[in-house]
């Protein structure tokens, strides 16, 4: 498995072990909703096939995090309850006030409810007990905080930071498309954002197009910044760097891959794998970045 998000945190306090761990995560397992509960959330054994609620490489733990939620589509509720009102209004003579609408409208939910679905949403993050960060596999900024708000309701005296450098990614991107130097670990692909800096925020973007130094400095002169740029690293992984230092896009290029026999067996290499490549990638961009920023 490999992630195709990352969203960094840094571990500011909390004595974590791998015991400990999986020792709060399992009294915060999920539970299927009730029938009168429109979401559930909590922690899975990272594979369907295995008890244990952390998937442990050494230093490097992996957790999944879930949230089942009934599927009860506002539209739904409100066809169910415009019957049930008209029928009243029918018989009345006269139309519902707003409290009685609002009653019949809790109302309908709470009857429907019991006849929802269920969709399950599962994020895995990775914990780095070397770095001491916390990966997460989001795009989302709402489910990263869903996320963080969960761990640390469960593991006792955890404490996170999002992961901060001294020079922005935004003011390093810039700076790199106007032609400063660049670590040699990495280079510069075919997709860039920039991004205005007045009240319309004009957009300029580029996709599979050749980042040509002069055109791309021809924007930033007239004030532009960069917010989004592809970048591949040790030409071994492609990612897009945002400028709230979240990559996307993550895609390993040619990173050799041990056999397995097994379903098990792959997934333990892949992240061995992922963990060893990504972790390292990490602290270089970080440098890159001018170090990362603990004030």
């Amino acid at each position: 498995m490999w992630f195709r998000n990352l969203q960094a945190y840094r571990i500011t306090s909390g004595n974590i072990t791998l015991n400990s761990l999986e020792e709060a995560l399992s009294k915060h397992a999920l539970q299927p909703c009730t029938q009168m509960e429109q979401q559930s959330r909590g922690w899975l054994p990272p594979r369907d096939e295995q008890d244990n609620f952390v998937h442990a490489f050494g230093q490097q733990w992996l957790i999944a995090f879930a949230a089942d939620k009934k599927l009860l589509p506002a539209s739904v509720v409100n066809q169910h309850a415009q019957e049930r009102l008209a029928k009243i209004a029918e018989m009345q003579g006269y139309k519902p006030g707003k409290k009685q609408v609002r009653d019949i409208k809790e109302a309908t939910l709470i009857e429907l409810l019991p006849r929802a679905f269920s969709q399950r949403q599962k994020t895995y993050a990775w914990i780095d007990g070397v770095s001491n960060r916390l990966i997460i596999d989001t795009g989302s900024a709402n489910k990263a905080e869903e996320f963080v708000e969960c761990l640390i309701k469960s593991v006792h005296g955890l404490t996170l930071a999002p992961l901060e450098t001294k020079f922005s990614p935004s003011t390093m991107m810039t700076r790199w498309l106007s032609g400063d130097d660049l670590s040699t670990a990495f280079t510069i692909d075919r997709d860039c954002e920039l991004q205005g800096m007045t009240d319309e925020k004009e957009i300029i973007k580029y996709s599979h197009h050749s980042l040509d130094a002069e055109e791309t400095g021809r924007h930033i002169r007239a004030g532009k910044k960069v917010i989004k740029l592809a970048m591949t690293w040790d030409s071994k992984i492609s990612f897009v760097l945002h400028d709230n230092l979240q990559l996307r896009r993550i895609a390993p290029q040619d990173i050799l891959k041990e056999s397995a026999e097994s379903a098990e067996e792959l997934f333990i290499s892949d992240f061995a794998i992922m963990t060893g490549e990504l972790s390292q990638l990490i602290n270089e961009l970080v440098e890159a970045l001018g170090g990362e920023d603990r004030d």
